[in-house]
């Protein structure tokens, strides 16, 4: 989730759950803890590599959770330990942001250090101004009806778990149009797409190759697309968004029906990060890989976090694989390893 949104998810805590207001600063010291666990962004200072094996993993770790309430309270001022709720709230505040980040796609690995696996709720697209404003609205209006903040901070909270209510009965309706088109697949899956709850990619899992296709449940609602730049919209939402009743359907090849993958740089990485890794193309020259999470193989989309594999660098004479980023910067991924390999036997 967003940085702004966590910001705003402790606000509304810091109104809700206290009987009586609390003092600015620990309004304050509640909004900085809601966003405090994306503090691993400080690896992507060193990779960019380094930052994506280890973000949302030990400061997102639900079994961490007690270590990092325990010492965010033993490292706080004397002000803040005098209020009798707080370590209730700290607590909470990081939960909060573990919760909302479980929701949307990137994946949590909510049980590290003990397992790389990377949990998701798949109902929430990284940024929704829609799910953002249901928090945020309450809010403001606090500064308007002032004896109301705390009700109008439960308002808020409310709001949140309504519009979850909304885009999980969404998802539902999204499985079910999967599940009805191919009824022989393996699993079913919808993960959200940008600017609408009503904006769903559909995912087929077969044993050789994916199924996809992006389905807007409300046709000609185009939620807050309007409110960004065209050419940044156009990049992130598939241009072949269908309504229910005509679904185009992609069938995409999976990464592990390439021959010798293992023996490949990067690929045991980019499995482990990938949720649904699909081959994009392959030549003598040159291999590529794309996510369906992140965009990959979607019809006019600018996909992120896909992996290029040359077979023969210019500079070494060996395989090299590279990360392509949305904006087509790419980072060298020299990974063979995933996260906490160290906890695995021989």
């Amino acid at each position: 989730m967003d940085p702004l949104t966590h910001a705003i998810s402790g606000a509304a805590l810091a109104r809700a759950i206290p009987s009586k207001p609390l003092p600015r600063s620990q309004t304050v010291f509640l909004i900085l803890l809601t966003m405090a666990p994306d503090a691993d962004f400080i690896l992507r200072f060193f990779s960019d590599t380094l930052y994506l094996q280890h973000h949302r993993g030990l400061t997102h770790s639900l079994l961490m959770l007690p270590l990092w309430g325990w010492l965010v309270y033993s490292l706080s001022s004397q002000r803040i330990k005098t209020q009798p709720i707080m370590p209730w709230l700290i607590g909470l505040a990081l939960l909060l942001h573990i919760s909302l980040d479980l929701i949307t796609t990137f994946g949590t690995m909510i049980l590290a250090p003990f397992s790389d696996w990377r949990a998701s709720f798949d109902l929430l697209f990284i940024i929704d101004p829609l799910f953002t404003a249901s928090l945020l609205i309450p809010l403001l209006a606090g500064f308007i009806w002032t004896q109301h903040k705390r009700r109008l901070g439960v308002i808020s909270l409310a709001l949140m778990l309504s519009y979850l209510g909304l885009v999980y009965n969404n998802q539902q309706q999204a499985i079910t149009l999967t599940r009805t088109a191919h009824p022989d697949a393996q699993s079913f899956h919808a993960l959200p797409l940008a600017f609408s709850p009503f904006n769903w990619q559909l995912i087929a899992k077969y044993p050789d190759h994916y199924a996809r296709a992006a389905v807007n449940l409300k046709p000609g609602f185009s939620g807050t697309q309007l409110l960004f730049d065209e050419a940044l919209a156009n990049g992130l939402i598939s241009t072949a968004m269908n309504s229910p009743d005509k679904i185009h359907w992609q069938e995409l090849p999976g990464m592990h029906t390439v021959k010798n993958l293992d023996s490949l740089p990067g690929t045991a990485f980019y499995q482990w990060f990938a949720r649904y890794p699909i081959l994009l193309k392959q030549d003598k020259d040159s291999i590529e890989f794309g996510d369906l999470a992140f965009g990959g193989g979607a019809p006019g989309v600018h996909p992120a976090f896909q992996l290029r594999i040359h077979a023969h660098d210019a500079e070494t004479n060996k395989p090299r694989a590279w990360l392509i980023w949305r904006n087509h910067r790419k980072s060298e991924l020299t990974y063979t390893a995933v996260p906490f390999n160290w906890l695995q036997s021989d």
